[in-house]
């Protein structure tokens, strides 16, 4: 378990002064409706079949615990899924847990395999509640700049942007694709370059695979499990919040080998104890419903994609998936900025909220994440135009101040 003193660190969250600045200025705000573009969701509801649904269909069961692993028909119907769409033959009910989201799945997942001093190879920029996870294990991250190398320089060798990174002490390597914040995707042949890093230091990978359905450009989803001898040392992690925006329901779920798998059922015994059973029934209907939502909310995601591309000015890589602009900031901050935070102000008080870079690693202070996929497409065009009007204006004033 952690040291004493570590919950207390993580809980101040990261860079906790640079969102404490943030959430002052939002209190404050006295303007229009606020843009909230710095929430990972999207404006999408779930589909029909989840939403309605006679009460009678609950049953008295559904006040009763639950089993801890998963209702047994989400569980049949998720191996279903993650046999045909991921190209994982192996995996059977024991091979899965659910959990109260991909949060809580990954957490029990890493819970499972770290142990006090281990160490984690994390690609930067990352998820933000990685990190969180990872020292509530009483393990440490090593970051390390990946995503935006791949953006720069396609022909660059993942396993020797990662490798230099391992040490007699890592256990670990954290994978998110398509990733959170800047939506790269990783291609079969650089998976293949970290599986092979993997097998060789006889490391685990925890891959996050949450926007696997959300894809651009011809780009194509492979699951790491699904490699060659990569079955039985990774643990994926995948998520009703993103596949079918059920956020608010809190239904995540891992899958991995048996063994490690049954540990995580304990972790989640231990901790939320069962997923309640109404919501999983919903996340059955969903499934059941999966391709007909998916395509369409597909079709949403990319025409704001498509848009905010068109149309933010800050300079980002393109992404390939899931629903972010990672936007470089750098030109449109005071001289000596060392954070974007006044820009990040400047866009409060015009209405518009985006998450700054600190969250998402070492390195990445002057960015900022914006969420395309947070509004309906008619309040993204003027959220985007607010965002370009303040960057405008704070270009003109460094400039200005650079010419001083």
């Amino acid at each position: 378990m952690p040291r004493p003193g570590t919950l207390s660190t993580v809980a101040q969250g990261v860079r906790a002064s640079v969102f404490a600045r943030i959430a002052q200025k939002m209190s404050a705000h006295r303007g229009s409706a606020l843009y909230p573009l710095h929430i990972g969701d999207t404006h999408l509801i779930p589909p029909e079949e989840v939403r309605h649904h006679p009460p009678e269909e609950f049953g008295a069961e559904c006040y009763r615990y639950g089993p801890p692993a998963g209702a047994p028909e989400l569980l049949d119907a998720l191996a279903r899924k993650l046999r045909a769409k991921n190209g994982l033959p192996w995996v059977r009910i024991e091979n899965i847990q659910v959990a109260a989201g991909a949060t809580h799945a990954l957490y029990a997942a890493s819970r499972a395999v770290l142990d006090q001093g281990d160490e984690v190879v994390v690609a930067a920029p990352y998820w933000p509640l990685i990190q969180g996870i990872v020292q509530l294990c009483g393990a440490q991250l090593r970051e390390v700049p990946f995503y935006q190398e791949l953006y720069r320089n396609p022909g660059a060798d993942p396993r020797a942007l990662l490798e230099p990174h391992v040490s007699a002490h890592t256990v670990a390597i954290y994978l998110i694709s398509p990733n959170n914040p800047d939506g790269k995707v990783l291609g079969r042949a650089q998976l293949e370059r970290v599986a092979e890093l993997a097998r060789e230091h006889n490391l685990w990978v925890l891959c996050d695979e949450v926007y696997e359905d959300y894809l651009y450009d011809g780009a194509q989803h492979v699951s790491m499990a699904a490699l060659p001898g990569m079955a039985e040392r990774t643990l994926t992690a995948f998520s009703f919040s993103k596949s079918h925006a059920m956020a608010g329901m809190r239904l995540g779920y891992v899958a991995g080998p048996a063994d490690v798998i049954a540990q995580t059922r304990k972790i989640c015994n231990h901790t939320v104890y069962s997923v309640p059973l109404h919501l999983q029934r919903g996340a059955v209907r969903a499934l059941a419903h999966a391709e007909g939502f998916i395509a369409h909310a597909l079709d949403e995601h990319r025409a704001a994609r498509e848009q905010a591309v068109a149309t933010v000015r800050a300079p980002f890589f393109a992404p390939q998936g899931a629903s972010y602009l990672f936007l470089d900031l750098r030109e449109y901050v005071p001289p000596g900025a060392s954070d974007c935070v006044p820009v990040l102000e400047r866009l409060v008080e015009a209405g518009v909220l985006l998450a700054p870079g600190e969250a998402f690693g070492d390195g990445f202070a002057l960015y900022a994440r914006m969420c395309f996929t947070a509004l309906p497409r008619d309040r993204l065009r003027e959220a985007i135009a607010r965002l370009n009007q303040v960057l405008e204006d704070a270009a003109r004033s460094r400039s200005a101040a650079v010419a001083r």
